[in-house]
C-alpha cells in the first residue's frame, strides 16, 4: 500500500489525516512573502477582469436601460443588450473602460489578496485542536478574510468602477477625459457609491471566500495544488455569492450612472461628456426607493444572469491565475 499524501506545516511533514487534524487542510508555504502574494493577487485580477469584461459590460447596460424604461415601458433583457451592442459599435466595445479597470485591478487585488493572506495566516496560528479545523472555523475564517480584504480592495477601486461604467455607456474620450470632467464638479460623484459598494461586497467577498474555503476542503482535503479544484470553487462559490448580492448591484449601478442614458452614435454622445449633470441619488435610500418605484422587488435583480455568467468564471479564474502564480513564485 503506497504512503499517504503529504502537506507541509512549517517545516513539519504531516500526512493527510494529522494534517486535517491540526487544521493544516490548506497546503501554505512560510516561504511565500507578502510582496508574492500581492504579486500573485495583481496577477489574479488581471487575469479575472479582462476576460470576463464583456459580461459586466453588457450587464451595466441592462441596469441602466432599465432604469430609463421606469414608467411601464418594455424591459430590456441581457441577449438583446448584447446583440444591440455588438452590432451598434462591434465586439472591442464589450471592452470599453477595461484599461482604467486594469490600472486600478493591479494596487487593490495587491492589497485585497495580503490582507485575505494575513487573516488566514492568523487563523491558523490560532488553530490548536481539530474541534478549531471544523467546517464552522474555516467559514467563518473566511467570512473574516473577505470583508477585511474588501475594505481595502474598495478604497482603490470604486473611482476606477465609476469611470469605468461612465465609460462603458459610451460616454468620455477615455479615462482621463472622463475623471477631469468628474473632477471639475468636485469629484463626489468618484466616492458617491462607496458606501454602497462597501454594503455590497463586503457580504459578497465574505460570502465567496467562505464558500470557496469550505468547497475547496471538501474537494480537496490534502490541500494539494489542483487547478480543477480550484475552477469548480471558484466558479460555484462566485456564481452563488452574485447572485445574492444583485440587489445591492443594481443600486451601485443607479449610483454610479444617475443621470445618464446610454449613448448612441445617432445621437452624437458617443465618447462626448454629459452637458448637464443632476444629482438625483444622494445615497442608498434614494437609489433603493427609485428601484423599486420602477420595477418592484423583481427590479432589483435586473442584470442578474450576465452578473453571475461574469462573476463566476471571474472567480474561478482569479484563484486559477492567484494560486498559480503563488505555486510559481513560491517554487522560484
Amino acid at each position: 500500500m503506497s504512503p499517504p499524501p503529504v502537506v507541509r506545516s512549517g517545516t513539519k511533514l504531516l500526512d493527510t489525516s494529522e494534517a486535517w487534524e491540526a487544521g493544516d487542510w490548506e497546503e501554505r508555504s512560510n516561504d511565500t512573502t507578502m510582496f508574492q502574494h500581492m504579486v500573485a493577487g495583481s496577477f489574479a485580477g488581471m487575469a479575472e477582469h479582462v476576460v470576463t469584461f464583456p459580461f459586466d459590460t453588457i450587464k451595466t447596460h441592462v441596469q441602466a436601460a432599465n432604469a430609463d424604461a421606469a414608467g411601464g415601458a418594455v424591459r430590456v433583457g441581457w441577449a438583446s443588450v448584447a446583440r444591440e451592442l455588438v452590432g451598434l459599435r462591434g465586439t472591442f466595445f464589450l471592452w470599453r473602460g477595461v484599461g482604467v479597470t486594469c490600472f486600478g485591478v493591479v494596487p487593490a487585488h495587491a492589497a485585497m489578496f495580503a490582507a485575505y493572506e494575513s487573516v488566514l495566516d492568523a487563523a491558523e496560528a490560532s488553530q490548536g485542536s481539530h474541534a478549531d479545523a471544523s467546517p464552522t472555523r474555516v467559514a467563518a475564517a473566511g467570512i473574516i478574510a473577505g470583508a477585511v480584504s474588501t475594505l481595502f480592495h474598495d478604497s482603490i477601486m470604486v473611482p476606477a468602477e465609476t469611470i469605468k461604467q461612465r465609460m462603458q455607456l459610451g460616454y468620455y474620450r477615455g479615462a482621463t477625459h472622463a475623471a477631469q470632467r468628474m473632477a471639475a464638479t468636485g469629484g463626489g460623484s468618484l466616492f458617491r457609491s462607496l458606501p454602497t459598494t462597501l454594503a455590497m461586497n463586503v457580504p459578497y467577498t465574505s460570502l465567496m471566500m467562505a464558500g470557496n474555503e469550505t468547497v475547496r476542503r471538501t474537494l480537496n482535503p490534502s490541500g494539494a495544488f489542483s487547478l480543477p479544484t480550484f475552477l469548480f470553487a471558484g466558479a460555484f462559490s462566485g456564481s452563488v455569492a452574485a447572485a445574492l448580492t444583485t440587489p445591492l448591484d443594481v443600486i451601485k449601478t443607479r449610483l454610479q450612472t444617475q443621470g445618464l442614458t446610454r449613448a448612441k452614435t445617432s445621437t452624437g454622445e458617443l465618447r462626448g461628456a454629459p452637458k448637464e449633470f443632476v444629482v438625483r441619488y444622494h445615497g442608498f435610500s434614494d437609489a433603493a426607493r427609485a428601484v423599486y418605484e420602477a420595477g418592484g422587488a423583481r427590479a432589483f435583480f435586473r442584470g442578474v444572469a450576465p452578473r453571475m455568467l461574469q462573476m463566476g468564471p471571474s472567480c474561478a479564474l482569479s484563484w486559477c491565475a492567484y494560486e498559480t502564480a503563488k505555486n510559481a513564485l513560491s517554487s522560484s
